[in-house]
């Protein structure tokens, strides 16, 4: 796994994707245990027009989550927020932040061959205003 060193007004928190078969109660399940690594941030561009871009959007007070999803070239398909906004263009223009200034390295199947997959995160715009949250 990468560990990317963000700046601290990028408090972009990822949950990575695991898939598991539970073993069964009467003993091991015939089943194999898979699991599935996710996509894995490598860089994030836009902290100053993300910042920007909620400062304009009167958004410096909330958390949002949001999910990328991520394709085989590890380049972003699609974004989504964890909540809705009156205006589409609020989440038009997050989205397009961070699709734009995000870049992964893509999910892999147990064979290491690359998947699709979703990156998974959150972004706490109050560390904008306090850098030591």
């Amino acid at each position: 796994m990468i560990k990317v060193p963000l700046p601290f007004a990028a408090t972009v928190l990822a949950a990575v994707s695991m898939t598991t078969v539970a073993a069964g109660a009467q003993g091991p399940s015939p089943f194999p245990i898979e699991r599935l690594s996710g996509p894995q941030l490598i860089a994030f561009d836009g902290v100053r027009e993300l910042g920007n871009t909620a400062a304009r959007l009167g958004m410096l007070t909330q958390v949002l989550e949001f999910e990328i999803g991520v394709g085989l070239d590890g380049k972003p398909t699609d974004c989504a927020l964890s909540r809705k906004f009156r205006s589409p263009t609020v989440s038009r223009q997050l989205c397009d932040v961070l699709m734009r200034e995000s870049r992964f390295e893509p999910a892999v199947d147990a064979t290491g061959n690359p998947v699709i997959g979703t990156y998974r995160g959150r972004i706490d715009f109050r560390s904008f205003i306090n850098p030591d949250r």
